[in-house]
């Protein structure tokens, strides 16, 4: 690992112990942004625009709009946030976005309806993420993206499979800092067995981290205990089984893979479960673990933080997004495709329409013999 990704190791801490800053390794996501900004802009592109819709007094989310915008603008990337008074206006504004052929990105800050008392209730929220254009949704959690990922499904135009699906971008930057940590992903393996051998404890079942991340690591080939308030669930091979025998504890202390995502501060896990030799990641915006405990046990690795890789994979989502329908090219495809198909007859070929004459001739002579 490189030295640069990991804090130098106080004196007190275990042999082994490191704490790594996720901020280096989201570096060289935003390295190739850039490249790949600089060369739309030397073919005469406008970058891509990314419209963010903020409709609530979250800190969390207001913090996440304040960093997607510095990056954005630190990469060259356009960005525009529409703060919105009132949430029930949120859908009107969201709809103009997906129909604003000048945007090609749409990030909703959440929660909205799930902070306070209102007629539609925080279901609203699961409906506004299924309302955004699967052409703009960079957080990937419209229905779309999110039924193929859990079908393992990985391009969204099968079969010519030219344009790969956008994945939740939360869950995403966990599984690219395991691909930076040490004995987490085994790149030698062929796909979808990367993680092999490998258990991990996820605790957070939420739409937008704990379910999309234990369904990648599983799509990876890990053994995966997915963790709520009253539940634990074993992804395993494409299959998901109840645990009635497991508790939170015994999950976490046979795991590899210990990823925490618990939105509240009075949250703590317990650091006696924790084993050496286990990668710690903290997703929430509170400390679910407390930090100078686990760095007392042996080979542990612990990220505090994931918000910096996030917004990478924001912005990597979005030129994807870009690449697979907005760039000109793309677009001029598009085109000519829509062109083609309204200049073809109905009847499709020759060939089609001898079939259907001769198929209703024959059918004629039946019918006519029956009388």
């Amino acid at each position: 690992m490189s030295s640069e990704k990991t804090a130098a190791a106080p004196n007190n801490w275990a042999p082994g112990a490191q704490k790594i800053d996720a901020t280096s390794i989201a570096k060289p996501f935003r390295e190739e942004i850039r490249e790949q900004i600089q060369k739309l802009k030397a073919e005469g592109i406008e970058a891509p625009l990314l419209v963010g819709l903020l409709a609530n007094n979250d800190p969390a989310a207001k913090k996440y709009a304040e960093w997607t915008g510095r990056a954005c603008k630190a990469d060259g990337i356009r960005y525009e946030l529409r703060e919105i008074d009132d949430a029930i206006d949120v859908e009107n504004a969201l709809r103009d976005a997906n129909d604003d052929p000048r945007v090609h990105g749409i990030i909703v800050y959440y929660p909205i309806f799930g902070q306070v008392e209102s007629f539609s209730g925080e279901s609203q929220d699961d409906y506004l993420r299924d309302t955004v254009s699967h052409k703009c949704d960079v957080e990937g959690l419209c229905h779309e993206y999110r039924s193929n990922l859990y079908r393992n499904k990985r391009y969204v135009d099968y079969p010519t499979n030219s344009k790969k699906c956008v994945l939740p971008c939360t869950a995403l930057s966990v599984v690219k800092i395991l691909e930076s940590c040490p004995s987490c992903y085994d790149k030698s393996k062929p796909i979808g067995r990367h993680m092999e051998g490998q258990t991990v404890t996820i605790i957070n079942r939420s739409e937008i981290v704990g379910r999309p991340l234990a369904a990648m690591l599983a799509n990876d080939g890990a053994d995966v205990y997915s963790i709520d308030i009253d539940s634990i669930y074993l992804f395993r091979g494409g299959r998901l089984y109840a645990c009635d025998g497991e508790t939170p504890e015994s999950c976490v202390r046979k795991s590899s893979v210990v990823v925490t995502g618990v939105p509240t501060k009075d949250y703590r896990l317990p650091s006696e479960w924790i084993q050496p030799n286990t990668t710690v990641v903290n997703v929430a915006s509170f400390k679910n673990v407390n930090e100078d405990e686990i760095l007392q046990i042996e080979n542990v690795t612990y990220i505090p933080m994931v918000g910096k890789v996030t917004v990478a994979m924001l912005e990597r989502n979005l030129m994807r997004l870009f690449y697979n329908f907005h760039h000109p090219e793309r677009q001029l495809e598009e085109r000519k495709k829509k062109e083609s198909d309204a200049a073809s007859p109905w009847y499709g070929n020759a060939l089609q329409v001898y079939t259907a004459i001769a198929a209703t001739a024959i059918l004629a002579m039946s019918l006519a013999k029956r009388k």
